[in-house]
């Protein structure tokens, strides 16, 4: 009744009712009685869809993220393959936790804060005595060959007036290996070795747990194990509708990180959290984030059907995923207005030569990075502004100055703004117009993406290689090279068929290439054909088209392949040549005409290298499949009876989710 890509209506279900019943099946029930049993069952063991009423006067459904979070645990066909740790597998990068950020940089509250060794619990932020006598603080621990390490602070045992204790040596760290672990903070007193040494919750200057208590999560626990679950969360914009006519829902949809890379494009570990067609995908997001900080105060209590007992999940978001014009303007708007740099600097008038190439040459150079708490604070600061009047042309001059805009805080800067337009007097009248909107605006009214713990939304957006490489640059230059390269000329568009008909795929495990298709509807490709065409463009281009542009198809066609690595045996060496290629590409590009970079996705380009040392192979993060995961959207909208599609929809997902959960074993 409610599979992913099976939508039934309640006529369809009674048609398929009848047919029981005139072929002498008993006890066949009513479509009420099949309702009210699946109501019972969603109450028993399905999500729920809780409601939101959005800062922005919308109101939406988002799917429990604890109760998805909660089969997932449950579930025998996935638990077994989420792994709760980061891996440090050397100059190897293959998965997103072996890469730097879930390694080094992902905050310590946010990873599993305990390992499970010789019947103790050994918690980040305490006190342990290691083998070789040293007290020290583990603060975040990882895989290594099969075992677990920590990374240490050294604690050095102090003497003060009558009193002995310990001073945290945080200016160094060390790694810990779980073979040298010998006692834990609540076993410190009971233990024969550390008989001598200072109590394990006298720590001079201390101020990361409460020392009479220890870590947080391990009060909270009770005994149980505490794991953390970091998140892939998607956001972008479909159809609604089977026709051509544009009918956009915003959606949020999100993928365990911890899966392995050959689970994570897999339909069945996608999630849905919430969709709409009216509200903008920043006030959905404020619902999302809302489920977050609840989590991230009590955690999230599972069944654990590998370990068979009841453990604490912290849930967190690794990175942010989307296309990335959508991302950019609507999930992450702080580059928003710095997608386009050179709109900035002219305006009006033709740039001579030289202010070309100064242009360029930043263009293809990453900038001077933006930090989140700067970010935040000019975004306060501009509120803070727009609640004197007057100052709204100062604001769009630091808007623009500044190259930050908030979409999620433009709405009620305008709010603000028109609330004294039509007002007659003196200042002080409009100012009492002010305030008295000012009182009815919401506590957070900045974008919800500032609240999401552990996210900057500044390096943690990622590049969406689908739409950056295949729907971009490979795009941008077929066309060109269709309507510009060849154009009317009937004899070279006859041989580029004729070359793309001819070329021989069959070790690229692709079916034989559609010439003409491919050129006569060069307008209207897919994804897949511009797999496709990347691939052979070097052989099929030669001699057809300018020497420039040649090299640059050349450039982009040798690019592809390291951008798509899905292991990465060598990542320093990797990512050198990654480097070089993407370099090489832009110059070809720049050699060719510089006009190409008024498409803003040639810089986006620099930053894939960034994100792949950080994140893993950007196979790991491309859309593909959240892309396709758009039809099933599509199917419970034009399924639904557009009243309350937020809700409809949802409540579809949520039923599909425990049909899942039911199948899988759980």
């Amino acid at each position: 009744m409610h599979l992913p890509r099976s939508v039934f209506s309640e006529r369809q279900i009674d048609i398929l009712l009848w047919l029981l019943r005139v072929n002498n099946v008993v006890d066949v029930p009513s479509v009420k009685s099949v309702k009210l049993i699946k109501d019972a069952i969603q109450r028993l063991c399905g999500i729920r869809s809780i409601p939101y009423e959005g800062a922005l006067g919308h109101r939406y459904y988002v799917n429990s993220l604890p109760d998805i979070i909660w089969q997932e645990m449950m579930n025998p066909r996935v638990r077994p393959l989420l792994h709760f740790y980061p891996e440090d597998t050397g100059v190897e990068l293959n998965e997103a936790r072996q890469a730097t950020c879930w390694l080094e940089e992902l905050d310590p509250e946010l990873l599993t804060p305990v390992v499970r060794l010789h019947n103790q619990d050994f918690f980040v932020f305490e006190p342990a005595l290691l083998s070789s006598g040293q007290a020290c603080i583990p603060f975040r621990w990882f895989t290594h060959g099969g075992k677990m390490y920590t990374k240490a602070w050294s604690l050095r045992p102090v003497t003060r007036e009558l009193d002995c204790g310990w001073v945290v040596e945080d200016f160094r760290s060390f790694e810990v290996s779980e073979d040298d672990l010998l006692v834990s903070f609540r076993n410190w007193d009971s233990s024969e070795a550390t008989s001598g040494l200072p109590r394990a919750n006298s720590i001079y200057g201390r101020t990361l747990t409460n020392p009479s208590e220890g870590n947080q999560w391990h009060v909270r626990a009770s005994g149980a194990r505490v794991y953390a679950m970091p998140l892939w969360l998607y956001c972008d914009d479909t159809s609604g509708n089977l026709s051509k006519k544009w009918n956009k829902h915003n959606s949020f949809l999100f993928i365990a990180a911890g899966l392995p890379q050959a689970e994570v494009h897999r339909e069945y570990s996608i999630h849905f959290l919430c969709t709409l067609n009216l509200a903008p995908p920043l006030e959905m997001l404020d619902g999302i984030v809302d489920q977050l900080e609840e989590s991230w105060k009590q955690g999230i209590w599972a069944w654990d059907c590998v370990h068979e007992e009841y453990v604490l999940v912290i849930p967190s978001i690794l990175a942010l995923l989307g296309d990335n014009p959508h991302a950019n303007v609507e999930s992450n708007p702080a580059r928003a207005a710095a997608a386009r740099p050179e709109d900035t600097d002219h305006s009006v008038g033709e740039e001579t030569m030289e202010e070309m190439v100064t242009r360029v040459k930043r263009f293809v150079k990453i900038g001077e990075p933006r930090h989140k708490n700067e970010t935040i604070a000019e975004l306060k600061s501009m509120f803070t502004h727009a609640s004197t009047v007057g100052n709204q042309t100062q604001i769009k001059q630091r808007k623009t100055s500044m190259g930050i805009k908030d979409t999620f805080l433009d709405s009620f800067l305008n709010r603000l703004a028109e609330s004294y337009c039509k007002i007659q007097g003196g200042n002080k009248a409009k100012q009492e117009a002010l305030d008295r909107v000012k009182e009815t605006l919401p506590e957070n009214v900045i974008s919800p993406v500032w609240r999401i713990k552990g996210i900057d939304p500044h390096t943690d957006t990622l590049v969406e290689i689908l739409h950056t490489v295949l729907l971009g640059f490979v795009k941008y230059l077929w066309r060109d090279v269709v309507s510009v390269r060849i154009g009317k000329d009937k004899l070279k568009c006859e041989l580029l068929e004729t070359h793309l008909s001819s070329v021989d795929v069959s070790g690229l495990g692709l079916s034989h290439l559609a010439g003409h298709t491919l050129v006569q509807y060069a307008g209207s490709l897919v994804g897949r054909d511009f797999r496709a065409i990347a691939q052979v463009a070097p052989f099929i281009l030669h001699d057809l088209v300018p020497t420039e542009c040649y090299d640059t198809w050349v450039a982009l066609s040798n690019l592809i392949p390291l951008i798509w690595q899905p292991e990465i045996e060598d990542s320093m060496e990797h990512l050198r040549n990654l480097t070089t290629s993407i370099n090489n590409f832009l110059a070809c590009t720049a050699r060719w005409t510089p006009r190409w970079f008024n498409k803003p996705k040639f810089h986006i380009l620099l930053h894939v290298v960034d994100h792949i040392r950080r994140f893993g192979p950007a196979a790991l993060f491309a859309t593909e499949a959240f892309e396709s995961f758009n039809a099933v959207i599509r199917a419970k909208s034009i399924h639904s009876n557009h009243r309350a599609p937020s809700r409809d929809i949802a409540r579809s997902f949520a039923h599909g989710s425990r049909i899942r959960h039911i199948l899988s074993g759980a």
